[in-house]
């Protein structure tokens, strides 16, 4: 404000300088209190028209904390020394540990607790169920029966990418990914599931079978490196195919509106080799907040999934700072 007060100053040829040269601004608001004012007044109508186009703060955007009790998310509590200062990402240690060398990334901290209480652990998040997803489904993505079909070119994804020169072309209807796609192939899409094997073995089978079919899709969804496929595939083994089915049957409803928000880890518990206890996990630090993505998926599990889900949140119990 004090800016637009120096300029109707300046422009009315009143000296900004008392005796001495110093700045006398305060004294002249005071002298020139009904201009003043008036800028005043100007300022807070522009802030207030500014905050009813734009806000700054939204208070009727529910906490983190409303969204988990209200979805009925658990929360476990995991005490940690948080190394400072953060360098690339928050990195931890076990309360009273000194060892710098061993600070972990908040993810791989609580996957090795989880391990410790005897639990089976994978790094997940969303690039595997990506994989599952354009692995399982090309068939019914670039069906050939579909005549919105057109063919899509796009970057390469590395310097191994699946195509001819800069580009890689492959096979997409022009509605991918959207409602509007599950809506209008909804009878051919319940055909595909419905022919997906519901023996874990078989389904394998047809994931290996079916992973060079899918190299366009898969490289399109940024699914395509090995480390994605390969937990993508265990995916299969640990949820078992009518899950996998459900999941793939949420995705495609709304691709890019499901896509993201995946959790970082899946766990669950061997047991006379059979997988039983699965739970996703979000990781969380002390000052890490629930993202949009990640809330629309909580949202989307409650009503759609069900999954096993809770947050793992990673809290500062002490502190150590580099050298």
């Amino acid at each position: 404000m004090n800016h637009r007060f120096i300029e109707r100053l300046l422009s009315q040829g009143v000296s900004l300088a008392g005796e001495g040269g110093y700045p006398v601004v305060s004294a002249l608001s005071r002298q020139y209190r009904d201009e003043y004012e008036e800028i005043e007044r100007s300022v807070v109508s522009d802030i207030r028209s500014s905050h009813a186009r734009d806000p700054k703060y939204d208070f009727t955007r529910p906490s983190d904390s409303e969204i988990l009790t209200s979805f009925g998310v658990a929360v476990d509590d995991y005490p940690a020394c948080h190394v400072t200062p953060t360098i690339g990402h928050v990195e931890v240690l076990p309360v009273d540990s000194k060892d710098l060398h061993s600070a972990l990334s908040v993810e791989e901290f609580v996957a090795g607790r989880l391990r410790e209480a005897g639990r089976q652990v994978m790094l997940c998040e969303s690039r595997p169920i990506h994989a599952l997803y354009g692995t399982l489904m090309w068939l019914w993505v670039q069906d050939p029966r579909d005549s919105h079909n057109r063919a899509a070119g796009f970057g390469g994804r590395d310097e191994n990418s699946f195509g001819q020169g800069d580009l890689i072309w492959t096979v997409l209807p022009d509605d991918f990914g959207s409602p509007r796609h599950a809506t209008r192939r909804a009878s051919a899409l319940r055909q595909h599931l419905d022919s997906l094997p519901r023996s874990t073995d078989e389904l394998l089978w047809l994931f290996d079978y079916w992973t060079s079919h899918s190299q366009g899709l898969l490289q399109y969804l940024w699914a395509h490196r090995e480390v994605d496929i390969v937990r993508g595939r265990r995916l299969i083994e640990i949820l078992g195919p009518e899950r996998v089915v459900e999941i793939l049957g949420f995705l495609a409803g709304d691709y890019w509106g499901r896509y993201l928000g995946w959790p970082d880890l899946v766990s669950w518990l061997e047991i006379d080799g059979r997988v039983e206890g699965v739970e996703f996990v979000e990781v969380k630090s002390s000052s890490d907040k629930l993202s949009e993505d990640q809330r629309d998926w909580i949202a989307g599990n409650a009503e759609f999934l069900q999954l096993s889900f809770k947050i793992a949140k990673v809290h500062r119990a002490q502190q150590l700072v580099r050298p």
